[in-house]
């Protein structure tokens, strides 16, 4: 048995910070089961807009105890939450491993620094954050964001880089740019994302959502933020124009939390432009349930992979629930993707190329079914929550 300390600004039920979020909760989880003592350090942010002092300081779930430290400032809208009370935990608790979650935090420095005294095994997950500013678009900028990033780096990188034991990317397409960062690649190793297959295969939550939003026709399905710049929603909404054509009763369902309310009002009016009230539908504030159930209700599930993403989540929640996918032929897509078989990949921005995959899907049920499957088999075997618990273990047990 290990006692493994897990330090993550942002903890369930906060998962519309994505990723990291759904990792340190299901990773947590399995290595508990796994009969390892896990210890959970992080904030009481609830999502983007809410501080909660309702969330209890401590509590444990799935036999993870989880200690919650309030958070006494944030600067500006940023991930940097300050918790000065999280020094109290490192003191009063000991460990044997430290696996650190998320770049650029102040939990991060506090464990770093404290670790650096320590001198423990730390692991460090990285969901994306290991990069430099070129590759965040942000280098041209003279946002107070950008100027914070840089001086994060130019004060704590060497630091960090000289302390870290190991980091852990999902893709090798991330592995790439954290090489750049000038992580040693005999530090690197690769453990994809993980998913619970149970969670969207229960047909209940697709009897739910079926009820609860009564989906007629074609379901062409998009799960994810709406943030501008990020998935290019406009091309994927203008793509029914031509599939409404072929399908009247066809409908783009965009689920998904909306963090920049601007943008959500120039995606409808396009909608509302090119004559697809009825073709298109909003869902900005739904439920893990609600998701559940989508992807199991929908035909086929279009996510446009971009350079700046590490994994994509989404795409393995798709083939969890035996939905073919398509995506662009960039960053980790074409890891996650066996074109053809489990779904498409298309060309960047190509919108001729998205309705053609698209409808060769919607034509085709015996298609859809068994893309579906192979997807699903391909999760199986990959990303479920069990292999990647293993894979970390493997690395703790290298420091040990």
């Amino acid at each position: 048995m290990l006692r493994i300390l897990r330090v993550v600004p942002f903890y369930a039920p906060a998962y519309g910070y994505g990723g990291p979020v759904v990792h340190s909760v299901n990773i947590s989880k399995q290595q508990a089961a796994l009969g390892h003592d896990v210890r959970v350090f992080t904030t009481n942010i609830l999502n983007h807009d809410l501080i909660s002092k309702e969330l209890p300081k401590f509590e444990v779930i799935d036999n993870v105890k989880i200690h919650r430290f309030p958070i006494r400032y944030r600067l500006g809208q940023s991930h940097f939450f300050i918790t000065p009370s999280l020094l109290s935990g490192f003191f009063k608790y000991d460990y044997d491993i430290l696996h650190v979650h998320s770049y650029r935090t102040f939990q991060t420095i506090i464990a770093t620094m404290i670790n650096g005294h320590k001198k423990k095994p730390f692991v460090f997950s990285a969901h994306g954050t290991l990069r430099n500013m070129y590759l965040l678009r942000l280098f041209l900028t003279k946002s107070k964001e950008a100027n914070r990033m840089r001086y994060f780096d130019y004060a704590f990188k060497n630091i960090f880089l000289k302390t870290i034991n190991r980091v852990i990317v999902n893709s090798k397409h991330e592995k790439w740019w954290t090489l750049k960062f000038d992580v040693p690649e005999e530090k690197i190793r690769i453990i994809p994302h993980g998913v619970n297959v149970e969670n969207f295969t229960n047909s209940e939550y697709k009897n739910n959502f079926i009820n609860k939003y009564k989906p007629n026709g074609k379901i062409i399905l998009y799960v994810g933020r709406l943030l501008r710049n990020y998935r290019h929603l406009d091309y994927l909404i203008e793509s029914m124009k031509t599939i409404s054509k072929e399908y009247k009763d066809a409908k783009l369902w965009i689920i998904g939390h909306s963090y920049d309310k601007d943008y959500e009002s120039e995606l409808k009016s396009i909608v509302f432009t090119n004559k697809l009230t009825n073709n298109v539908i909003f869902v900005t504030n739904p439920s893990r349930e609600d998701i559940f159930g989508a992807y199991q209700a929908a035909n086929v599930f279009v996510f446009p992979i971009t350079e700046s993403d590490s994994f994509g989540i989404p795409l393995i929640e798709a083939g969890a629930a035996k939905t073919p996918v398509i995506s662009t032929n960039r960053g980790p897509a074409p890891e996650l993707i066996v074109d053809g078989e489990t779904g498409f990949l298309i060309n960047k921005d190509d919108k001729s190329q998205l309705v053609d995959k698209i409808l060769k899907i919607l034509d085709n049920e015996k298609l859809e079914q068994k893309m579906g499957q192979k997807a699903n088999e391909l999760v199986l075997k990959k990303y479920t929550w069990e292999t990647v618990a293993k894979q970390t273990d493997k690395i703790y047990k290298e420091l040990i």
